[in-house]
């Protein structure tokens, strides 16, 4: 069966937790744009395709996001020493790659681009939802998640200005109003 209906109330359950919370509660706010985030992640592997590395990094991304996840969620998961540093190294490998932006992007381009800077966005979402639980709930998270979530948007921005490279799409700056 693939529901209990145990939530019709409006509550929910984490994992260790005997006690049923409310789902308007911050941490549901954080699992489900993490949640968001994987699912969309989904769509942007569709749109990959056959560029192996990109769909590699998607598919890591989201393996950690479910580690992410269970780890707010209070299951006995642990959050690797180098999650960060193999971001890092995924950033500098990538960026080796790409031509310089000296300015700001606008979304777009190639549909690969505009699926992963929506991406981005959505992790720097989750970022702010994440350190929004710390500040109000103080709930015991490792600070690794907030760097993680934190170079992930600038893992996604990178992979975004590649998939443009790849299509050789000219991408465009924003216009200012003065």
């Amino acid at each position: 069966m693939y529901y209990t209906g145990k939530g019709d109330k409006g509550t929910s359950k984490l994992f260790k937790s005997k006690d049923r919370i409310d789902k308007g509660e911050q941490i549901f706010e954080v699992l489900g744009t993490l949640d968001e985030l994987n699912s969309w992640l989904g769509l942007v592997s569709m749109e990959a395709g056959q560029n192996q590395n990109i769909l590699d990094i998607i598919r890591e991304t989201q393996n950690n996001l479910f580690t992410c996840q269970a780890h707010f969620a209070q299951a006995d998961v642990n959050i690797p020493k180098d999650l960060v540093n193999k971001l890092e190294e995924d950033i500098k490998n990538i960026s080796k790659n790409i031509k310089e932006r000296n300015e700001f992007v606008l979304s777009g381009g190639s549909k690969l681009s505009a699926s992963l800077d929506v991406a981005r966005t959505l992790a720097r979402r989750a970022e702010r939802q994440a350190l929004k639980l710390d500040i109000e709930a103080k709930k015991e998270v490792n600070k690794l998640i907030f760097v993680y979530l934190n170079r992930l948007s600038s893992l996604m921005y990178v992979l975004a200005r590649l998939a443009n490279d790849i299509y050789k799409q000219q991408e465009k700056s924003p216009r200012y109003y003065t």
